[in-house]
């Protein structure tokens, strides 16, 4: 649909007196396609201001004055002059009126003015204001713009995770109950790794991991609202020009340097600048669309519809799943005029609704805690921006004066309402946090299920964080340790004394068999992921330790069957085989216990202290087989029991060799250093 305007009457005189002439530009469409000539000329008409009365036959000379396009002469209408550079003059007809037609080229502002002088040197003036629209570029580089501000975000806040990594996972850990230190955290986590909904996701793997609490985890969703903002802020800054050196010394450090750190902070670097020049691209294509009416009406909408705008924002940043992508659009058209600081206000409170789709993404698959903090988070959102919508309405209000007092820019006031909003959301909900708790948990309530707590607690959430997903792997890898151990003395006690019913053991060697299988699978989804160099080279050494945990509870089932060749109470019989299978027993116990411990704390005491103990079993199970012909001819064993303890010792002596192998890992740090650990 084309919208059509009036235009003005522009008479000015060199000289004093009364005009004698009149004219007037007369009803012109005030945009065209680029590349393409207008559908409809532009006209003027000459008449006399006195009675209006036509002028034919008197020369108009129509210029282009600003822009690109090309004048031609248009059909009905007679040509005196043709020139490329000085444009057209046309005589007007018997009506009055003199017209030509536009070719227009590159897409930006045109115009075009139409002068005449009459006989005493007056100089009479009509202007046209035209935009020269390409649809195409407008199209491909407003989504290339964001794309590219997309990818900066996603490059600057992978590596930033990669190198603030420990420090996120050391903050969050040491959260604890108190609002204010979530709320501090929150915030600090959110500005060092760029991505509020980084932080969200994480929040919501912890509490869905039994990490955090859906009380801690309201204060930090609060810290990080606050913490996005920088990102604004950032932008904010009149550093767009420095966007292509940033990539080529970002790109220079990330190619080129042998540090890993540096490399990281190289891409951090371009992909802050790339963030820069997605923000240029899309300002220099919107900048010459606040020209064309119907473009300025468009925009002009959301200032006069509170619901128009924050539903827009909301819809568009569920789509890019990007706050703060879409509150630098927001930026881009409020500095390039097509957007008021009421409609970007709007707009930035729909942007802050629709940043919690992620957070509920990603509580899709988690437990009925992980679904209260997404909610909790959109409760916050919603909330926020309804009272915040009042508060704004009025355009001459406090809150809209305050932010234009902050600046004159207005991309500046833009970042500078969004920093405002969710400050004064954050300490307005302080006091409300528990009732945030309260009310989520009212809307999604708990069930049955919570009562049936999963043996492995992994989040593919983490996945994007590597430095949590390995600490999360960490963890869980103890907890299945502590069942394989478990199971293993269990069965040794077993196959001792006929303690502790083999169902039961078995039963646990079946959850570490699952518990391997889980591990896995999400360790081995890592691999997909952005990953540093060293955590390359952990992975299979985490994936070598899964399996040893789960072949130490294989020998536990090799110790219940070993028991149907023995009977009663070994230990109460006297002899070396029986003393070296009290021995191994209790070797390989304090082993398990060591293994926990140097898995949980990371303890190289404790892996030093495994590598003795499996000395020890060694000696231990080399003395057995020396004493079997011995233990057989003196003590009277039968074949078949011998036989039995001595596979037993075996069996304690492979599953120490596991342990050995995991702590040989931990002392490592990680990583195998020389020749890959065997059985």
């Amino acid at each position: 649909m084309r919208l059509v305007f009036i235009g003005f009457v522009l008479l000015s005189s060199i000289a004093l007196g009364q005009s004698e002439f009149s004219l007037i530009s007369l009803p012109y469409s005030d945009y065209g396609s680029s590349g393409k000539e207008m559908d409809n000329p532009i006209a003027v008409e000459l008449t006399y201001a006195s009675n209006g009365v036509p002028i034919p036959n008197y020369e108009v000379h129509f210029a282009v004055t600003g822009g690109e396009a090309q004048l031609r002469p248009s059909e009905g209408c007679y040509t005196i002059e043709e020139s490329s550079s000085e444009g057209l003059v046309v005589q007007t007809d018997e009506n009055g009126i003199a017209r030509v037609d536009i070719e227009l080229g590159k897409m930006g502002e045109v115009d075009i003015t139409a002068s005449l002088f009459d006989d005493d040197g007056h100089q009479f003036m009509s202007s046209f204001d035209i935009v020269s629209l390409d649809i195409r570029a407008i199209v491909f580089q407003i989504f290339g713009g964001l794309a590219m501000f997309l990818l900066g975000m996603q490059m600057m806040s992978a590596n930033l995770q990669q190198v603030a990594g420990n420090s996120m996972k050391s903050i969050l850990r040491k959260l604890t109950s108190n609002r204010f230190m979530g709320i501090i955290a929150g915030a600090f986590v959110t500005a060092l790794i760029q991505s509020s909904s980084a932080t969200t996701v994480i929040t919501v793997s912890f509490v869905n991991t039994a990490l955090m609490t859906l009380q801690q985890a309201v204060g930090v969703i609060l810290g990080a609202n606050i913490g996005t903002t920088i990102t604004g802020q950032l932008i904010a800054f009149k550093v767009t020009q420095f966007a292509f050196p940033m990539i080529t010394v970002g790109f220079a450090v990330a190619s080129f340097s042998k540090n890993y750190k540096r490399q990281m902070w190289g891409k951090v670097l371009m992909g802050l600048g790339l963030l820069f020049l997605g923000m240029t691209t899309m300002s220099g294509v919107l900048k010459p669309l606040q020209g064309s009416a119907p473009v300025r009406e468009f925009f002009t909408q959301f200032s006069t519809s509170p619901i128009l705008a924050i539903f827009a924002g909301t819809l568009v940043t569920v789509f890019v799943q990007s706050s703060s992508a879409t509150v630098g659009l927001t930026m881009t058209l409020a500095g390039s005029g097509l957007i008021g600081l009421q409609g970007a206000f709007f707009l930035v409170l729909g942007d802050n609704i629709g940043t919690t789709i992620t957070a509920q993404l990603a509580a899709l698959g988690g437990n009925r805690a992980a679904k209260q903090t997404a909610m909790a988070h959109t409760l916050i959102k919603v909330i926020g921006a309804i009272y915040f919508a009042f508060f704004i309405m009025d355009s001459g209000g406090f809150f809209m004066n305050l932010i234009r007092r902050t600046s004159h820019d207005p991309i500046r006031q833009v970042a500078n309402a969004h920093t405002i909003f969710n400050i004064v959301n954050c300490l307005l909900f302080i006091p409300f946090v528990p009732a945030i708790a309260r009310l989520a948990k009212l809307i999604i309530p708990s069930g049955k299920d919570e009562d049936c707590v999963p043996d492995i607690l992994l989040d593919n959430n983490l996945l994007a964080s590597p430095v949590l997903a390995f600490d999360s792997l960490d963890r869980e890898i103890a907890k299945m340790a502590k069942v394989s151990g478990k199971g293993v003395r269990h069965a040794a006690e077993h196959f001792l004394t006929g303690d502790h019913q083999a169902k039961s053991i078995l039963a646990m060697e079946d959850r570490v068999d699952d518990m391997q299988r889980d591990l896995t699978v999400y360790a081995s989804l890592l691999f997909k992921e952005n990953l540093s160099y060293e955590q390359t080279q952990r992975l299979p050494v985490i994936l070598h330790s899964i399996n040893d945990i789960e072949r130490v509870s294989d020998h536990a089932v090799n110790m219940v069957e070993a028991r149907h060749r023995v009977s009663g109470n070994i230990l109460d019989s006297e002899g070396p085989l029986t003393t070296a299978a009290e021995q191994a027993f209790q070797t390989l116990k304090e082993m398990a216990e060591q293994v926990i411990l140097a898995l949980e704390t990371h303890d190289l005491a404790a892996a030093q202290k495994i590598l003795i103990l499996e000395g020890r079993m060694n000696q231990i199970e080399e003395e057995a087989r020396n004493n079997y012909g011995n233990s057989l001819a003196t003590y009277g064993f039968a074949n078949m029991s011998g036989l039995a303890i001595l596979d037993f010792i075996d069996y304690c002596e492979r599953a120490g060799d596991h342990m050995k192998n995991i702590a040989q890992s931990i002392i490592g740090g990680g990583v195998w250093h020389g020749q890959e650990p065997g059985e």
